[in-house]
């Protein structure tokens, strides 16, 4: 349902302009009113006609006919704003409409689909019914049209027919054994290329651990020296903490964070160690593949008596 237009009635600035223009019409008619002939006026003076009333009022005249404009252009405006939502609504409801019949088209496709593959199904049926009884009845003009021309070598053909069939037997014995060898022979294959594979993933998982331990024998006493040319040692700091810092680096050394994850008990000495690891980047560390992301995420512990300062 459209909404219907909002009526706009009269405002109280109209009203109050009225009263202005009623009040000035009033004045006009007091001052221009026309006295008994009886009333003796004075000779020494008359009144000077009065003029400013009747430019009072053109100027009301005009402020109204502003006010008027104003008034009927805002109507105007509320009336085009009207006119635009009743537009919206017809969009909304022609939109609605045609999604609604595009469903509806759907359904009936969807429909038609479903009774077309039901079709199809019964036609392939029917196919295959009808194939089958073109086979059984070709399967049986055969095998009369054989028993009429081999009767008289009915003996001889049966014999025959069971040497085929030993020999079929005996073919497809020696074919059955020849894919269990083969079967057996590539099952045999692939376990050992699985076990060669295995062997060469754990040599090569055993080699790189022994790369990445001596790695690390060699370079985490050369990044600790590093932070410790960096380290501060705080005034009056005693000797038995111990920091555990858990260090982020790039590929190249550069340090991405510092924190700090298991606590010496000692903010100051903690923040220090953070310090001087950030300072410290780029910490050297090893360029080879598969060792450098070991290098990625180290777990260092500081002390001070360990450290340079």
């Amino acid at each position: 349902m459209r909404p219907k237009a909002r009526r706009v009635g009269v405002t109280s600035k109209s009203v109050f302009y009225a009263i202005i223009v009623h009040v000035a019409a009033a004045v006009l008619l007091v001052l221009n009113i026309d006295w008994p002939t009886h009333v003796v006026s004075s000779p020494q003076s008359e009144p000077a006609p009065v003029q400013a009333s009747v430019v009072s009022e053109a100027e009301i005249q005009k402020q109204m006919a502003a006010i008027e404009e104003k008034e009927q252009a805002e109507q105007r405006r509320q009336q085009e704003a009207q006119e635009k939502l009743e537009e919206l609504l017809q969009q909304k409801e022609a939109e609605e409409q045609r999604l609604a019949e595009i469903k509806e088209r759907q359904e009936q496709e969807r429909r038609e689909a479903e009774e077309l593959a039901k079709r199809k199904e019964q036609e392939q049926q029917e196919l295959a019914r009808l194939q089958e009884e073109e086979e059984r009845k070709r399967q049986e003009e055969e095998e009369r049209r054989r028993q009429e021309e081999a009767e008289r070598q009915r003996q001889e053909e049966a014999e025959r027919k069971r040497q085929e069939e030993a020999e079929r037997q005996r073919q497809a014995e020696e074919e059955r054994k020849r894919r269990e060898a083969e079967e057996q022979r590539q099952r045999e294959l692939a376990a050992e290329r699985e076990r060669q594979q295995q062997l060469q993933q754990r040599l090569e998982q055993e080699r790189l651990e022994s790369l990445v331990q001596s790695a690390l024998s060699q370079y985490i006493p050369i990044i600790k020296q590093k932070v410790g040319r960096n380290w501060n040692r705080p005034a009056g700091l005693r000797d038995n903490f111990e920091a555990h810092v858990n260090v982020r680096l790039s590929q190249t050394g550069e340090v991405i964070s510092a924190r700090i994850v298991r606590s010496s008990g000692n903010a100051v000495f903690d923040r220090s160690v953070e310090n001087a690891v950030l300072k410290a980047s780029p910490l050297p560390i090893p360029q080879e593949k598969g060792v450098n992301e070991k290098f990625r995420n180290l777990n260092l512990r500081f002390r001070p008596q360990d450290m340079i300062s």
